[in-house]
């Protein structure tokens, strides 16, 4: 009887059922087929479960299993530490040991999806890193929550997350990751709640995904000194050549971090954070930057009057940074066309005039938004809209920043260029006492 419901039926009727369907795989041979359609979706590994993960989906088994695979979360497992080592930072060997334990981690997974059929799945990939030592793996709350208070009351004792705050995890020597045909998507926890991931080590796990479309990315700087105001992504690639021709959106928070008694001091300028992004973007159709600083060269390099950048396929760029110094609002001389108006950040106005060059070759934009803001200046915003489909290009601003013509000429001609026969170009103040930000003409 078991038996005499159609397939479809009963995966229609587990449908509803989906966590808690484990039961129902011990019935008989056809309900076991029609639940692992929901119960191998999104599978949840670790780097202990890799020898069980290759048993429960055998090559012998033609897809089947992995045909059904849409999610892996894959959370690798770094040695623990004693509770005398919680107040202490972590050493060097602590570093080696934890990168020996990342490299074989990530290896051994793609050694095991390298040898699945090309075609067997498409799915997207996880992967985020911890110590069962560390007080956010604790999984009782009540414990975890007696470690946080200690750590704030003595913490020469209990330093939390602070002990390896500094600590990057690489893919260590020569790894030889094989090539994984099946991962579509890539997302990498690589900061707040989990361990801190290098980018470098982002990049060559990209650069073995051939059919890769999309990549989320959540990573935190290393600590900057006083001349490290705009370095680079790190040690991310500043050649886009190098990342799969497949790749299509991006999606970046790159948090940066200082020393204690820095105080950023210099203007946002050329880095190859925004040269290696601008080679990125060239072949994307999405693009979103969350607190990930940039320069006009992320748009418009110095250089590129040799040659002309094309984005041939990008439809929406956002970029948001809420943490910018007080730095960039340096005070200069206004330029000819706007004595009366206070000019207090020409890299403001160079990022402006940059993205209206760059919106010029970007024949699919439908939108891009930039938003950034002052921390230690609360009153300074900067925010742009701009909306292809209506032809709109608005900013607005605190009376802190200044709007050249020059940048606003060149969105006009990139609203012209994608069909507007009329643009509206405008600049409006920001209200900085409202938390709505309200536009006023």
């Amino acid at each position: 009887m078991a038996g005499s419901l159609p397939l479809e039926t009963l995966q229609h009727i587990f449908s509803y059922q989906t966590s808690r369907l484990t039961p129902c795989t011990c019935v008989c041979r056809q309900w076991q087929v029609a639940a692992e359609r929901f119960t191998f979706a999104d599978l949840h590994i670790n780097s202990a479960d890799l020898d069980d993960f290759r048993r429960i989906l055998p090559l012998s088994n033609s897809a089947g299993r992995r045909f059904h695979l849409r999610s892996l979360y894959f959370k690798i497992i770094l040695p623990e530490y004693s509770v005398a080592a919680r107040g202490h930072y972590e050493t060097q060997d602590d570093r080696d040991g934890n990168n020996k334990v990342f490299t074989q981690a990530i290896t051994s997974l793609f050694e095991i999806l390298s040898s699945w059929p090309k075609y067997d799945c498409y799915m997207s990939l996880q992967i985020y890193a911890r110590s069962p030592s560390d007080w956010q793996a604790e999984p009782d709350w009540t414990i975890r929550r007696t470690r946080q208070e200690r750590g704030y009351a003595f913490p020469e004792e209990e330093l939390l997350q602070r002990r390896y705050q500094d600590s990057y995890l690489q893919l260590m020597g020569k790894t030889g990751l094989p090539d994984v045909k099946c991962i579509t998507s890539l997302d990498v926890s690589g900061c707040e709640n989990f361990r801190n991931i290098a980018p470098g080590a982002v990049s060559k796990i990209t650069v073995h995904l051939p059919r890769l479309q999309t990549i989320t990315a959540r990573l935190c700087d290393k600590v900057r000194n006083d001349t490290e105001m705009c370095d680079g992504l790190g040690d991310f690639p500043t050649v886009a050549a190098s990342w799969p021709s497949s790749l299509r959106h991006l999606q970046l928070r790159y948090e940066p971090r200082y020393d204690e008694d820095y105080i950023p001091h210099s203007t946002p300028g050329p880095n190859f954070r925004s040269l290696a992004l601008h080679q990125m973007t060239q072949q994307l159709e999405s693009v979103d930057l969350s607190e990930t600083m940039i320069g006009p060269e992320l748009f418009w390099p110095v250089d590129a009057n040799n040659t002309t950048p094309f984005w041939p396929n990008l439809i929406q760029i956002t970029i948001r940074y809420s943490n910018a110094p007080a730095s960039w609002d340096d005070s200069v001389e206004p330029p000819d066309d706007q004595q009366e108006s206070p000019f207090k950040s020409k890299y403001l106005d160079e990022l402006s005039l940059a993205a209206g060059r760059a919106a010029q070759h970007m024949p699919r934009l439908n939108s891009m938004e930039i938003g950034i803001g002052s921390s230690s200046t609360p009153a300074s915003h900067y925010y742009f809209t701009y909306d292809a489909i209506l032809g709109e290009a608005i900013w607005a601003i605190s009376s802190e920043f200044y709007v050249s013509k020059k940048a606003q000429q060149a969105w006009d001609v990139a609203a012209k260029r994608h069909g507007t026969a009329m643009p509206s170009v405008v600049v409006c103040a920001m209200d900085t006492h409202s938390s709505n930000s309200s536009l006023s003409a």
